[in-house]
């Protein structure tokens, strides 16, 4: 029973591990030095202690060496399915309308987001072109709001590197997370 015990706390040890690893990464790729700061060395901390607590007993008890395996393999998809629902970063969005460019416009802008409109030519004659920076996490929005208007519109989005500014209705985690602790502690 201990060593079932022990190879779960393994699997989620390195269930964490991969995840935090793969958030890490992510938040690097960002420029966010803090926070991949303070990640890399939980991610450490967690990997060296359960590294060595399999390294210790593996040749022992082989099914360790099975779960911490398995962790590896969990813990890169949890890592996947954390940062897709965490949206890190920016992108540009450019939405392609052949007749309602104009209320795709006021609709996006109505929600709040900034839009760019150009003219443009397609095959079949001209459409719009329309440009949004928004935050990953806000691209659904501005996705929906655009369809409700025009459902047969056509879409690309790329990351943006760096933007001067982002506008985001939905405000920013990070000051929704710190919201309150600068409420008792304003020098934050």
């Amino acid at each position: 029973m201990d060593v079932l015990f022990f190879g779960v706390l393994i699997f989620l040890a390195e269930v964490a591990v991969l995840t935090l690893g793969t958030v890490r990464t992510m938040v690097t790729v960002l420029g966010e030095s803090r926070a991949a700061f303070a990640l890399g060395c939980l991610e450490m901390t967690l990997w060296i202690f359960g590294t060595s607590a399999v390294m210790l007993k593996v040749g022992e008890e082989p099914f360790l060496g099975v779960c911490y395996a398995m962790g590896f393999a969990v813990g890169n998809v949890v890592g996947i399915l954390a940062e897709k629902k965490l949206a890190l970063g920016n992108v540009v969005v450019r939405i392609i309308s052949a007749f309602h460019g104009a209320e795709i416009a006021r609709a996006v802008r109505c929600a709040g987001f900034m839009i760019t409109t150009v003219a443009g030519e397609a095959a079949d004659g001209p459409v719009t072109v329309q440009f949004v920076v928004c935050k990953r996490k806000d691209m659904k929005d501005v996705l929906r709001v655009a369809r409700g208007v025009d459902p047969e519109l056509f879409y690309t989005f790329e990351t943006a590197g760096g933007a001067s500014s982002i506008h985001s209705p939905s405000g920013s985690r990070v000051d929704k997370l710190l919201g309150p602790i600068k409420k008792v502690v304003p020098q934050i």
